[in-house]
């Protein structure tokens, strides 16, 4: 556990408290629900991407399994739900199927400073496994290697595509 550790564990939660209020007062439509949902999309791929990536130096409550994190989860949907509030105010009269590739451009734009910010507080790294595919490059003046690129809007598209069903499912 470090103090950076605690301070954004601290910063997410507080963004999501705001973001859920923020959005109710905006009458954001069975927020609870698709706040619920996005959370599950987000944490099954955590759960199941787990090899890939480590998280480190968070309180040992931040973590439910090894080294998946329940408040790296929130992060997750918290930027999520960011960029949902960005493309939907900006693009609101497009189709949906334009604001998803909206989704994934600007998700991936938020993200990468953020990823490069975890880097450097050690939060955030890469499994050996992974590592060894890199080429070296990164993305400039980020710590991220340039095969996040890709990455993020893969990731992006299983987690909406999942989000947007069950939301208008259930």
């Amino acid at each position: 556990m470090t103090a950076e550790g605690l301070i954004l564990e601290i910063i997410i939660i507080l963004i999501a408290i705001g973001l859920y209020f923020g959005l109710k007062k905006l009458n954001y439509e069975n927020l609870g629900k698709k706040f619920i949902i996005l959370f599950i999309a987000v944490f099954l791929f955590e759960l199941m991407s787990a090899p890939m990536w480590r998280n480190y130096n968070l309180n040992t409550w931040a973590y439910v399994f090894h080294d998946v994190s329940w408040i790296i989860t929130l992060g997750w949907v918290n930027l999520f739900f960011i960029t949902f509030i960005i493309v939907d105010k900006w693009k609101a009269n497009s189709p949906e199927k334009n604001k998803f590739w909206w989704y994934l451009l600007i998700l991936t734009i938020i993200s990468v400073p953020i990823e490069s910010f975890l880097l450097k507080l050690g939060i955030r790294g890469y499994s050996p496994i992974l590592t060894g595919t890199f080429s070296g490059l990164t993305i400039p003046l980020t710590l991220v290697p340039i095969e996040i690129i890709p990455t993020v809007p893969i990731i992006g598209a299983l987690v909406i595509g999942f989000y947007k069903y069950f939301s208008e499912q259930y």
